[in-house]
């Protein structure tokens, strides 16, 4: 079994009178250790199945298990529950805490689970090291460039140790010299053991992943 299982997912947006059918019947299976890229044009229904994956949407059909956590009959506190513990996010925008340091931005998934701060900053400072952050550990996010706060984000995705990274146009905010250098990172984590799910509309980004999956008008095709 994979840690990502769907099954005939189906998704529909309710527009005035007519019913929109925005993902239909999908089914997609990840494996542990995986890379895939999900590849589709704006409109395509990419940013709906990355919601679905990442538990902030329920599908309206289909069944959906996620590392073994039955997600199509969870309530939406359980999905809280499941998306703090099980998906580690990484957003085209960053979405760090302008106020606060690098180190803070960092720490804040594990507090929020209620660890103690001491604990939480000797938890992170092996990934910190790793993603060359630790001299800019009391830097605000102003004060860094696009891909050190690209780096941040990243970081802080990956010190609950998630069952997958779940990245929406990680590159998309970034000069193609940062954006390269991320999808480095990506390739590092993954061949660490990391399962990485990327959703992207750029072909050349895409082609990092070990897979690759094209979305369009809602039904979802895997390359051979």
């Amino acid at each position: 079994m994979g840690i990502i299982e769907l099954e005939h997912i189906n998704k529909y947006y309710q527009m005035g009178e007519n019913q929109l059918h925005v993902l239909k019947d999908v089914s997609l299976t990840v494996e542990q250790g995986d890379y895939l890229a999900i590849l589709g044009p704006s409109g395509s229904g990419k940013s709906t199945l990355m919601n679905v994956i990442g538990c902030m949407d329920h599908a309206d059909s289909g069944e959906y298990v996620l590392d073994g956590e039955i997600i199509h009959k969870a309530k939406e506190s359980e999905l809280t529950k499941i998306r703090n513990e099980k998906i580690g996010f990484i957003f085209q925008k960053y979405h760090l805490i302008p106020t606060y340091n690098v180190l803070q931005n960092i720490v804040m998934p594990l507090l929020m689970r209620g660890m103690k701060l001491k604990d939480a900053k000797n938890e992170s400072l092996e990934i910190i090291e790793m993603l060359g952050l630790k001299k800019r550990m009391k830097h605000r996010p102003s004060e860094l460039s696009g891909g050190q706060q690209q780096r941040v984000a990243i970081a802080r995705a990956l010190v609950g140790q998630p069952a997958i990274l779940l990245a929406d146009e990680p590159t998309g905010a970034l000069d193609k010299n940062s954006g390269t250098e991320v999808l480095k990172l990506f390739q590092r984590l993954n061949d660490m053991g990391n399962t990485i799910v990327m959703i992207t509309h750029d072909l050349e980004v895409a082609t990092h992943a070990k897979r690759i999956a094209k979305i369009v008008d809602g039904e979802l095709t895997l390359d051979a």
